[in-house]
C-alpha cells in the first residue's frame, strides 16, 4: 500500500499533465492539505485503501464541528472525492467511499446583476480625456459586452482583437479552452479610442497600467474596478458581476442558453442555468404589482378596475422587463 501523501503528490502531478488550470490545481491542493491535517489529528488511515465510509463521516464531521460553512464543506467533500475517483481509475481502490456519502446541501444565493443606471453611473464617472479614464471606460464596456473572466481579460492581447469582424479571441480561458467572443460597436469604439490615444499599437496585452505595464493578475483588475465603484458609492463592482450581468441581460433579450454557454466558455449548462434563474426570479418580482392579491384589493377599494388574472396589469399590458441594456 502507498502512503496517502505520496498518492496525493502523484494525483496533483496528474492534474497538471491532464491540463487542469493552475487555479484548479491550487484549490484541490488546499482541500487535500486540509484533508490530511484533519486526518492526522483524528488518527484516520494513512492509505486510501484503508478508508471506509465511517472515516469519511469522521472527516466531514470535523469540518462541521469547527464551524466550516456549508459551501466550504461541500467543496472539500467534492475535491477529496475526485482524488478517490482518480484512485479508482488507477486501480488503487475498488470503490469511492466519498461518493457513497451525500454532500451537504448548499443554498443557492441570488446575486443581482448591474442595472442600466448603475452601468451608466460607472461609465459617466470616467474622464475619457485622460489615460486612466479612457482605459476604464473601455474596460467596463468590454467586460459587460463580452462576459470574459478576470483571468481571461488580462490575458487578451491587442493582436487578439479582430476589428473588422467585431470579435475577440480569448486564448487562455479556464481549463485551457479557447474561444471567440463578440464585441459590439459601442465597446469596439471605446476600445479603439483607448488604443489610438493612449495605449498605442505595439503588440502585447490589451489592457495596460497607466505606466504601460501589463496587468499581471486578475486581482489587479479587481482593484481597478473596486476603486471605480468606491468613487461613485457602488458596492460589489468586480469582474464576475459584469460576467453575471452579461449572461442575465442576454437571457432577458431572448438568447438561447446554449449561445450564452458558448460565449461564456462554460463546459456545460449548469452555471448558465444559474444565471437564467436569477433572471426568472427578477421577472417574478417585477410581476408582483400585477399579481399581488393586496394590490387587487386596494385597486378594487379605490374604485379602479381589478387587475386581470392572466398575468397582465389592469390596463391589459404585460409587466415591464426587469433590466435595460447599457
Amino acid at each position: 500500500m502507498t502512503q496517502i501523501d505520496e498518492t496525493i503528490a502523484s494525483y496533483l502531478i496528474a492534474l497538471k499533465i491532464e491540463g487542469k488550470s493552475p487555479k484548479t490545481i491550487e484549490s484541490y491542493a488546499n482541500s487535500l492539505e486540509d484533508f490530511r491535517r484533519v486526518g492526522r489529528r483524528l488518527g484516520l488511515p494513512e492509505t486510501v485503501e484503508e478508508y471506509a465510509v465511517e472515516q469519511v463521516y469522521q472527516f466531514l464531521g470535523a469540518l462541521q464541528e469547527r464551524g466550516a460553512s456549508p459551501g466550504y464543506q461541500h467543496r472539500r467533500h467534492r475535491e477529496v472525492q475526485t482524488l478517490f475517483s482518480w484512485c479508482m481509475r488507477m486501480g488503487t481502490v475498488e470503490q469511492n467511499v466519498f461518493k457513497r456519502v451525500p454532500r451537504v446541501k448548499v443554498g443557492e444565493k441570488i446575486k443581482p446583476p448591474f442595472t442600466s443606471d448603475e452601468v451608466r453611473l460607472l461609465l459617466d464617472s470616467q474622464e475619457r480625456s485622460r489615460h486612466r479614464g479612457s482605459r476604464n471606460y473601455a474596460l467596463i464596456l468590454f467586460l459587460l459586452d463580452t462576459g470574459v473572466r478576470a483571468s481571461e481579460c488580462i490575458s487578451i492581447r491587442l493582436e487578439d482583437v479582430d476589428w473588422e469582424r467585431r470579435r475577440v479571441f480569448v486564448p487562455n480561458a479556464k481549463g485551457q479552452k479557447q474561444r471567440w467572443v463578440g464585441i459590439g460597436d459601442l465597446a469596439a469604439s471605446a476600445l479603439r479610442d483607448y488604443v489610438d490615444r493612449f495605449r498605442g499599437e505595439r503588440e502585447g496585452m490589451l489592457f495596460l497600467s497607466t505606466r504601460g505595464e501589463p496587468l499581471t493578475t486578475g486581482n489587479s483588475l479587481r482593484v481597478i474596478l473596486r476603486r471605480i465603484g468606491d468613487a461613485v458609492g457602488l458596492a460589489k463592482v468586480h469582474p464576475h458581476r459584469f460576467r453575471h450581468t452579461f449572461a442575465t441581460w442576454a437571457i432577458q433579450s431572448g438568447a438561447r442558453e446554449i449561445d450564452v454557454q458558448l460565449l461564456l466558455g462554460h463546459s456545460d449548462l449548469t452555471m448558465t442555468q444559474r444565471y437564467a434563474r436569477t433572471y426568472t426570479s427578477e421577472q417574478a418580482v417585477q410581476a408582483h404589482a400585477a399579481l399581488s392579491p393586496v394590490g387587487q384589493l386596494v385597486s378594487t377599494q379605490d374604485g379602479a378596475a381589478a387587475p386581470a388574472t392572466d398575468g397582465r396589469t389592469a390596463e391589459g399590458r404585460t409587466p415591464d422587463p426587469p433590466l435595460g441594456g447599457a
